[in-house]
Formats: C-alpha cells, sequence, structure tokens
C-alpha cells in the first residue's frame, strides 16, 4: 500500500488560483472538506488501524468508540467496511465520523442520501459534492433555504444573494432545476439566468414555466431577460464585471456604436477577443477582425462556426502557433488540412480534464460526452487534440483503447490512463513515470485496479521518490529491500514501506512506537490481529469516546 499524505496534495493545492487569476470557490470548500475529515486527529496508530483492511471487525467498532476522532481519513475512503460498522458510524455523535461515510463514494447510495438531512451541514455537503450520485431536490435547497434566510434578515444584499444563489448553480447544474423551482420567488427570478447549463428539453420547460409564473415579478424579469438578450447592446450597456462584461460581448447583438467601441480601446485589445466568437457579428467586421494584430483576437476567430474555406486557410498560416493551433481542430476541416498545419499543442488552453485538480473536478460535474460514434472518429484524427477529446471517454471500444495506448502525444495517454477503465496496466505505469501533468492528478493513477503491481521493487533507487515508492506496491519486494526503504532520504518513501505487507513483522511492530511512521505501520495488513487489540488496550480513549 502507498500512502498518499492529503497534507502534500494540500500545501501543492490550497491557495492556487483559476485560470482568470481568481481564487476558485469551490476549491477552497473541497479543501476545507479534506481538512475536516483528512486532519491528523487521534492517537497515530488508531488513525493506521481504521485504515488497515486486516482490521476485524470488534477493532473497527473499538475504534468508532474510544478513538472516533482517528477514523475519518480512513472511513471516508475504505471500500470493505462491514454493515454493522457503517450502520454504527451512520448514528455516530462525532460529525466527522458521519462525514466520511457522506464522502464515500463505495458506500450504499441509499444510505449516503440519508445524510442529507443530518443536522451538520458540511455533513450533508459532502453527499452532495458526488458528481454522479442521483440526488434528490432536496439536496440543494437546505443551502438555498440558508441564503434566503440570511437576505431577509438583511445580513446579505441583492446583489450578494444573486452572486450565490449563480454559484451553487455553476457549481453543479443539478441545482439548476432547484433554483428554477424553488418556493422562494427571489431565487427563482434568478433562474433565468442559469438556463443555458440545461438540455434544451429542459431549457425550453423551465422557460415556460418562469414565462408563466404565479408571481408577476418572476414573470415580468424572465420576460426582461429574454427581450434584453434580443435586444440590440449599446455602448452604456457594457457592464463593469468581467465575466459579464466580456459574455454580453460574445453572446448578444452588438450596435455599431458599441462594436467601434470595443475596437478603439486601449490597444483595440480590451474585449475584441470576446467579441470575435459573436455569432451575430457582422461579416465585414469578422472580416476586418482577421487583420487585427493581436493574436488572442485571431485565435478567437478560430472558434467561429461559419468560418468560409478562405478564411480558414489565413488562420492555418497565421505567423502565430497559438492561432494555427487553435483553427486545428475547427469541425470544417478535413483532416488532409488538418496534417498540413504545423501546430504546438504547448499552446493549446490547458485540457480541463487533467488540468484542474482531482479534488475539484470531482465536485464538478464534466460537460456532456459526445455521440460514442464521435468519439471514435476523433480517436483516428490526425491533431492530437482532438485524439484527446477522445480519449476522455470512457465508453471508448477496447481495439480504440490499444491504439490510443501508444499514442505519440503524452497528453492522449494520460487522458486515455485517468478516464478509461480499461486503460492497460502497462499504459498506467509508462504514464505514470512518464507524467508531466505534475500539478494534479498523478496519485490518482495507483488508485485504479489496473496499475500493476508485480516487477516493481526494479524502482528501488529510481531518482523521483514518488516511483520509489512503488516498491511497496510489489508483493515480491524482497523483504531486506522494504526494511532499507524504510530509512529512505523521503519522508513519503519512508511511510510507504512502512505500511507494506513485506516489511518483516517484528519491524512493523517496532514501527508503532516511531512518532513518524506510528500510523502506516499500524495500516500494514501483516500487522497481527492481537497486536492491534493489545495496543488498543492500552491506549487512552480519545475525546471522542461516545
Amino acid at each position: 500500500m502507498i500512502d498518499d499524505d492529503p497534507w502534500t496534495t494540500l500545501r501543492t493545492t490550497a491557495g492556487t488560483s483559476t485560470n482568470d487569476g481568481h481564487i476558485g470557490t469551490s476549491r477552497v470548500v473541497y479543501i476545507g472538506g479534506d481538512l475536516w475529515l483528512d486532519g491528523p486527529a487521534g492517537d497515530p496508530v488508531a488513525r493506521g488501524l481504521a485504515g488497515n483492511p486486516a482490521a476485524p471487525f470488534d477493532v473497527l467498532l473499538r475504534l468508532l468508540d474510544d478513538h472516533a476522532e482517528a477514523v475519518p481519513a480512513a472511513f471516508r475512503r475504505r471500500a470493505d467496511l462491514p454493515p454493522a460498522v457503517v450502520a454504527a458510524a451512520m448514528r455516530h455523535p462525532l460529525a466527522r465520523v458521519r462525514g466520511a461515510l457522506a464522502a464515500n463514494r463505495h458506500i450504499d447510495p441509499a444510505l449516503r442520501l440519508r445524510l442529507l438531512d443530518d443536522a451538520e451541514r458540511r455533513v450533508f455537503e459532502l453527499v452532495r459534492e458526488d458528481p454522479d450520485l442521483a440526488l434528490p431536490d432536496r439536496a440543494f435547497m437546505p443551502h438555498l433555504n440558508w441564503l434566503v434566510e440570511q437576505f431577509r434578515r438583511d445580513l446579505m444584499p441583492p446583489a450578494e444573494l444573486h452572486g450565490e444563489v449563480i454559484e451553487v448553480a455553476v457549481r453543479d447544474r443539478r441545482a439548476v432545476r432547484v433554483v428554477a423551482t424553488h418556493p422562494e420567488p427571489l431565487v427563482r427570478v434568478i433562474a433565468v439566468e442559469l438556463l443555458g447549463r440545461l438540455d434544451e428539453t429542459s431549457r425550453k420547460e423551465l422557460r415556460q414555466a418562469l414565462l408563466h409564473d404565479d408571481v408577476p415579478e418572476v414573470r415580468a424579469a424572465t420576460a426582461h431577460f429574454y427581450a434584453e438578450r434580443e435586444r440590440v447592446q449599446e455602448p452604456a450597456d457594457l457592464p463593469v464585471n468581467g465575466y459579464a462584461y466580456r459574455g454580453l460581448l460574445s453572446n448578444l447583438r452588438l450596435s455599431p456604436a458599441l462594436i467601434e467601441h470595443v475596437l478603439a480601446a486601449v490597444d483595440g485589445r480590451e474585449g475584441a477577443d470576446a467579441m470575435a466568437t459573436n455569432p451575430t457579428l457582422p461579416p465585414e467586421v469578422v472580416e476586418a477582425l482577421f487583420n487585427h494584430s493581436s493574436a488572442d483576437v485571431r485565435r478567437s476567430l478560430a472558434q467561429r462556426e461559419d468560418l468560409t474555406g478562405s478564411q480558414l486557410a489565413r488562420l492555418a498560416a497565421d505567423p502565430d502557433a497559438s492561432v494555427r493551433t487553435a483553427v486545428s481542430v475547427h469541425p470544417a476541416l478535413t483532416e488532409q488540412e488538418r496534417e498540413e498545419i504545423d501546430i504546438d499543442v504547448t499552446t493549446a488552453p490547458r485540457n480541463p480534464w487533467i488540468d484542474l485538480c482531482w479534488h475539484v473536478r470531482g465536485r464538478l460535474l464534466p460537460e456532456p460526452l459526445p455521440p460514442l460514434a464521435e468519439s471514435v472518429r476523433l480517436a483516428t484524427s490526425v491533431n492530437p487534440l482532438l485524439r484527446q477529446r477522445a480519449a476522455v471517454d470512457p465508453r471508448l471500444p477496447a481495439e480504440v483503447v490499444t491504439a490510443l495506448s501508444d499514442d505519440l502525444d503524452p497528453g492522449v495517454r494520460a487522458l486515455l490512463a485517468h478516464h478509461h477503465p480499461a486503460a492497460p496496466p502497462e499504459l498506467l505505469l509508462r504514464v505514470f513515470l512518464e507524467y508531466e501533468y505534475r500539478r494534479c492528478g498523478r496519485g490518482r493513477l495507483l488508485a485504479l485496479p489496473n496499475f500493476p503491481t508485480v516487477a516493481l521493487a526494479r524502482f528501488a533507487d529510481d531518482q523521483d521518490p514518488a516511483v520509489r515508492r512503488l516498491v511497496a506496491r510489489d508483493p515480491q519486494a524482497d523483504p531486506a529491500l522494504v526494511d532499507r526503504l524504510t530509512h529512505d532520504p523521503d519522508t513519503a518513501v519512508r511511510r510507504a514501506m512502512a505500511a507494506c505487507p513485506q516489511l518483516p513483522v517484528d519491524r512493523i511492530v517496532d514501527l508503532l512506537d516511531d512518532a513518524e511512521l506510528a500510523e502506516p505501520a499500524a495500516r500494514n495488513p501483516a500487522l497481527p490481529v492481537d497486536v492491534m487489540r493489545e495496543r488498543l488496550a492500552s491506549s487512552s480513549p480519545s475525546q471522542g469516546k461516545r
């Protein structure tokens, strides 16, 4: 077993910013959840025993009774918790214990959904954070109701209520329908701005419901919203907010005066790149933007669906590599035309499927996948960026997976390794060893069932500590080698070896008294059960005792 230190992950992700330079709210909230569940609370031996797959039923119950503060970090990950232990944890008075089950995707969904009614907000929010869980509408009601209450008590101005409701639905599109049908008219008024996140059928259904709402203010606000979207926008309509500013320029009908205003801005760049994607932009303005001095503007033009053959050819020959790369994925191009474009994949925007931290991506619903036939077609494209789009599709048939496993592009291989359940072991190991997306995600490969375990002891002297840790996964590793690595210069390597079943039993027992390695040693499945019971019997109960 390899010890994944959540504190190491935290240090590399906390305080990082989103692509627009702002701290992401969902990122901060989710890291807070990790801190709440994974904090080093309780006795280290008890924390290790809570995660020990060989710990018997009575040991786990004893932990819940006498060392409850030590179990959340392990219980939120374990797939093998006995039903009686789950039942005891579900009714445990310590909220962090219940929160561990709320976050554990291996627990029966029906049981986790019961925790939506938990009195502790952090517990039911952990249930809601699972993007794959079929949530009832009431999953979002407590948070929305709390926002309304804050507003009613004059603790939140209208603009803040508006922004917070938008944030709830932006983080999770499952909340849009709840916002649109909320009993509070102030919330329903906001829903019209969120309908674009839904499929066409749901969007039309809720639009009609809002247009015929029982409350006149909701009907008026909805009608006004759509009227504004049809109205030609003038310079005076430009909002101050950067997102709204760019959203207006890229989506709404613009007057000649507004177009001129944007083009005359400082350096001619402010907003021109957003305007370049506007489908209502007059053809002569679009044509003029092809001569714009900013590569950002020309790169935005590459996103337009209405480009002519000659316009595509101009972008394909652009002096800036990022522009050529952007247009190389345009759906109107043939594969032969794509092949002739000189691209640089490093200039492409970061792929959100691989670049967002897995902590964050786990909280967001990814964009819907295209039809399988489209993914299969993209998998054979000459363009690696299009093959990357195909590689995230977990439905790809075996022959396509085999072909993409040997793809020349490392991004394709990494995305396939992360997203396809049948990614072969040799691919997972190769991606781990050559991993280029160091920001996050590498450690997740180790949790995939296909990640290999054999012949990993050969990496004992690798320069990369993360690679040396692989030795602990090898069931044939020499016990003496594992023992040697418990003295490795890297802390994470030492902890991984302390949890390795190949470590001699007497050494495992000795490490229970090592301040640094007691926890991983207690998690070692080779630790004798009688030693587990003895250590618990001799330890003092924590404040988590019921």
